[in-house]
């Protein structure tokens, strides 16, 4: 009988693209994969270390799926390894930590440990087999690394320094998720932005992929600015394929603040970026990450960032509050705030992202857009995502998941509950089509 592994993935896009990749080896190495929670010889905790909470969530599912099946092998692997390190040492729940450079190796470990337990491991093939989603799009890991160092991060730690894969195995990659059916490609890093392979960048990587015809769509995670956002506005702008949704960091409003951050930009900059990617695409779907509470923020600190919010049309706002990170410049800094003030900065901004989306979703009344089905309920509707990332309930003939189809939109509620974001019908299930409608404007999505 086959051994077999389940995985649980706590953290961003690169996580679960590397956990594809890692679910890909066991099975090469002869392993079946298995729920997780549910009995199985190996479980594989691929944890998250960006903030504390995350480093707590990794250790808790590790602790979790022990104390459910004590006889499991639970495996800690990626940010919490490298963060924690020797503290994990005498963890009764934990059997093995790997870093990671080891992570995507572990089934030969496993056979150099236990050989009379767990198989070889499935040969030099294994490295190039196709990875295994649990998800409709298929998560491309293109770059790993960072050396921004920014004051609240721990990722230059956790991830070494920026390095990239080479175009000819992302390609080779991308050819064999769409053999297997996907016709949604996320590429995504720790930084997506600082891509290389020789002189050519990420704008350059993103044309190599649309060249492959089975591609329909192309999504990107998230670009920092100062990095390769105009290359990729001016070939978004023009491409058919890539998903007009850009998500760039604020981080915060206030010059001040973003530079105690150590961010590579200030406000004016920022604001300048927006402005030319909405003039070349009025519809763009924008999202931002802000950090709020951060050291020596104060009242008027604030009051800059959601000046700026309100100014900007973003479609998505995710904000966070500041969170103390051992290990971080920012750990160090004057100026801590006080938890109830980040809770009602959280909380106000919160309340204009849920506006400014309303607004942004009501523009697209009569349009027609992309969607992505991801899923269809027992009554035949289709589930999804537009590609300025609005969620999608459309109303056809014969959906099936990770099918592509252009919806008209005929309503728009984005209230909690409701079900969907955007709902329209499609006559005929057609190849998605690219929305162009021409001299909307930046316009303010106000609150």
């Amino acid at each position: 009988m086959k051994p077999s592994v389940s995985f649980k993935t706590v953290g961003c896009r690169l996580n679960q693209a590397e956990t594809a990749t890692m679910a890909s080896h066991f099975e090469a190495a002869g392993y079946a994969t298995a729920p997780f929670g549910t009995p199985c010889d190996v479980t594989v905790i691929h944890g998250c270390a960006i903030t504390g909470k995350a480093e707590h969530s990794s250790l808790y599912a590790a602790r979790q799926a022990k104390r459910t099946r004590p006889d499991t092998l639970v495996i800690l692997a990626g940010c919490p390894a490298e963060t924690l390190g020797e503290t994990l040492r005498g963890d009764a729940t934990v059997d093995l930590t790997i870093g990671q450079s080891g992570k995507f190796a572990i089934p030969e470990l496993l056979h150099r440990l236990h050989p009379h337990r767990f198989p070889a491991a499935g040969g030099s093939g294994a490295m190039d087999s196709t990875p295994r989603f649990d998800t409709q799009r298929a998560l491309i890991k293109v770059q790993d690394g960072c050396d921004f160092h920014c004051a609240y991060c721990i990722v230059p730690t956790a991830r070494g320094i920026p390095r990239s894969r080479p175009m000819s195995k992302v390609l080779e990659e991308v050819q064999r998720v769409t053999a297997a059916g996907f016709r949604e490609i996320i590429l995504t890093g720790a930084n997506l932005g600082r891509y290389e392979d020789g002189p050519r960048r990420l704008a350059d990587l993103v044309r190599e992929v649309e060249f492959i015809p089975a591609v329909e769509r192309i999504r990107l995670s998230s670009i920092e600015i100062t990095t390769a956002e105009d290359a990729i506005i001016e070939q978004m702008s023009r491409s058919t394929k890539l998903c007009q949704f850009l998500h760039i960091p604020l981080q915060s409003g206030d010059d001040g603040i973003l530079a105690a951050m150590g961010r590579r930009y200030d406000t004016d900059t920022f604001r300048r970026t927006v402005v030319m990617a909405v003039e070349k695409m009025p519809f763009l779907g924008l999202g931002t990450d802000i950090i709020v509470g951060f050291p020596g923020e104060n009242d008027r600190a604030f009051e800059n960032t959601v000046k700026l919010v309100r100014d900007l049309p973003f479609s998505n706002l995710h904000v966070f509050p500041y969170s103390r990170r051992s290990g971080t410049r920012a750990d160090t800094l004057p100026g801590q705030v006080q938890e109830s003030v980040k809770k009602e900065r959280l909380h106000a901004l919160v309340e204009i992202s849920d506006s400014k989306r309303q607004l942004f979703a009501e523009r697209f009344i009569g349009q027609t857009v992309s969607v992505l089905i991801e899923r269809v309920s027992v009554d035949g509707t289709g589930h999804g995502w537009t590609g300025e990332y609005l969620e999608a309930q459309v109303t056809a003939a014969a959906l099936s998941p990770r099918q592509i189809v252009t919806m008209k939109v005929d309503k728009v509620d984005l209230r909690k509950g409701s079900g969907f974001g955007v709902q329209g019908s499609v006559p005929t299930a057609l190849p998605g089509r690219r929305l162009h409608t021409a001299g909307a404007g930046l316009g303010r999505l106000a609150d």
